[in-house]
């Protein structure tokens, strides 16, 4: 088997590109913290989507094998992300009139639907847990802290003893830089003032909650959780309805349980023992992503928890900086959360397939105009079909490849526009060289060293704007050579092909169904004859199923407008 090449990523809490050497030769285990599904995820969900699916890509092209798993947050989130108020399920399950089970449904297919529209390649089965899967594992966590005093007890739940834990023998990590004392809470991240806890930096790893709640579990429905409440009950201090309170898990909770049972050394069976030391190297998983806002609560509170238990977590943290609209943060009051596909006004999300058109500014209309009469789709300024107007969704694909992950990106109109246009520059070019290896079969050589020019710029920090700039470069040369010269190199049709495929996914290499392919075809055949107004007929049947054609030398080019039927 041949080593992978070295990757390097920018680790949040090193505060620099550090190369990933994995805790198991050629395979990288990597956790994504996915979304909680009890409303639509906008864009900036899908940028903390796109990062682990881009990672994945990039080392499977290097060389490794990888693991994906990419968690449903369905139960534990709080309203206010930290121990107060309601659960997000409920409160979704409220508001819409439905039970928990039909607004999980609903926005976890609603989620994966987005996703399509992105081309993201998701986690299936195991690899996409619900917490709510995982629920056994995560009282476990919380009872073992309890029983070894790491944790609290007090009337609305089990809290995590920051102060207690603090004076472990943590490892050397910038997380841990800060010991915690009653007036400074950067060891956990959080400030929360609340008069029982022993400390505000504490926070809930399980949560009692009322009989009426929908979602709720007591300690003794498991044989292993009830045994370890018998033992605890004898502790002075923990009354003897313990075990019958209803209850549900903290949020920090839910991916320590689930990355040590799916990817880990499933830690939390029955048979839990605290380990008094772990070796250096003895990680879970080597790479665990979320957006930047989970830096300083979430993912630093999901550390404390498993070094409290006596394991490392993961040996890397990657986080993708946030998406803005217009320079601020997305809002539902300032009316700028938008969708990837679906119409959703009713709402109040917008997506790119119903975009709000009257807020464009009138330079964008008249350069979107522009574009279509360029491609004969309008004729009139006054007629613009702007009812129907859509975005393609994967111009926001092309748009997260343009920005560095490590770099806020401000989403606005006229950028997405500016991306729909590369978009289609790019179908474009590479319809010049798949309509000739269509017309004239052509073998598909992977030549070694040009991929490796490509991917290089990816293994350095997942350099993407440069990936792209020299792929266009590579690009325009090829379809230039081929127009010059009526030949193509079967080595550039495999890079196309292998670059499209295994790590693009912009449909640059239109699937043409064979309806598509024939009236080009009869086209052809028109113009051959001269027969100008049926060409013409022709051409708009095929731009009516979203195609556009161009003509060369050879033939013609076709290339796909959209990969959806809008």
């Amino acid at each position: 088997m041949t080593e992978p090449q070295q990757l390097k990523l920018f680790d949040s809490y090193k505060k620099q590109a550090v190369l990933i050497e994995p805790t198991k030769a050629g395979v990288l285990k990597i956790y994504g913290c996915g979304p909680t599904v009890y409303n639509y995820q906008s864009i900036g969900n899908m940028r903390a989507v796109w990062l682990p699916d881009t990672i994945t890509s990039v080392a499977k092209l290097s060389g490794y094998e990888v693991q994906w798993v990419s968690n449903i947050t369905d139960v534990g989130h709080l309203v206010d992300d930290g121990d107060d108020g309601e659960d997000k399920i409920e409160v979704g399950a409220k508001r819409e009139n439905k039970t928990v089970e039909e607004i999980i449904n609903l926005y976890l297919n609603d989620f994966k639907y987005q996703c399509e529209g992105l081309n993201f390649n998701l986690p299936k089965g195991v690899f996409q847990p619900r917490a709510t899967d995982y629920i056994k594992e995560q009282m476990i966590l919380a009872l073992e802290l309890l029983k070894e005093d790491r944790a609290y007890l007090l009337q609305d739940g089990i809290y995590f003893d920051s102060i207690v834990n603090g004076r472990l023998n943590l490892p050397d990590h910038p997380v841990f830089k800060q010991q915690p004392t009653i007036e400074q809470n950067k060891f956990t991240g959080r400030s929360i003032v609340d008069e029982n806890q022993k400390n505000p930096g504490d926070f809930a790893l399980w949560k009692f909650v009322d009989e009426n709640s929908l979602q709720k579990w007591k300690f003794n429905q498991y044989d292993e959780t009830e045994s370890l409440v018998i033992s605890i009950i004898q502790k002075d201090g923990i009354p003897k309805t313990f075990p019958n309170l209803w209850g549900c898990p903290g949020w920090h909770s839910e991916c320590v349980a689930m990355i040590s049972q799916i990817l880990g050394k499933k830690r939390f069976g029955g048979d839990f023992s605290f380990e008094s030391k772990v070796s250096n190297n003895d990680y879970e998983i080597d790479i665990h992503t979320g957006g930047e806002d989970h830096i300083d609560i979430h993912h630093k509170n999901e550390i404390l928890q498993s070094e409290a238990l006596g394991f490392h977590l993961s040996k890397y943290w990657i986080h993708n900086k946030f998406v803005l609209v217009d320079e601020k943060k997305m809002s539902k009051s300032l009316g700028n959360v938008f969708l990837v596909k679906g119409d959703k006004r009713d709402t109040g999300f917008y997506s790119f397939t119903n975009p709000p058109v009257d807020t464009f500014s009138p330079e964008l209309k008249t350069q979107i105009v522009k574009k279509y009469k360029e491609l004969k789709l309008t004729s009139n300024d006054a007629y613009f079909d702007w009812q129907n107007f859509k975005f393609d969704p994967l111009a926001y694909r092309l748009m997260l490849l343009e920005h560095h992950f490590t770099e806020q990106m401000n989403f606005t109109w006229e950028k997405l526009w500016d991306s729909q246009n590369r978009l289609w520059n790019l179908r474009k070019e590479a319809a010049k060289i798949s309509s000739w290896a269509r017309l004239k079969p052509t073998e598909e050589i992977i030549d070694d060293k040009q991929k490796q020019i490509l991917l290089d710029y990816l293994l350095d920090n997942l350099n993407t704007p440069k990936f792209l700039e020299k792929f266009q470069m590579f690009l325009a040369e090829t379809a230039n050579g081929l127009l010059q010269t009526n030949t193509l190199n079967p080595k550039n049709w495999g890079l196309l092909n292998m670059w499209e495929n295994e790590f693009l996914k912009l449909n640059l290499i239109s699937p043409i169904t064979d309806q598509v392919y024939d009236l080009a075809l009869q086209r052809q055949e028109a113009k051959t004859a001269k027969n100008w107004e049926l060409a013409d007929s022709i051409r708009s049947q095929i731009q009516d199923k979203g195609f556009q054609i161009d003509d060369y030398s050879w033939g013609f080019g076709l290339w796909q407008r959209s990969k959806l039927k809008l």
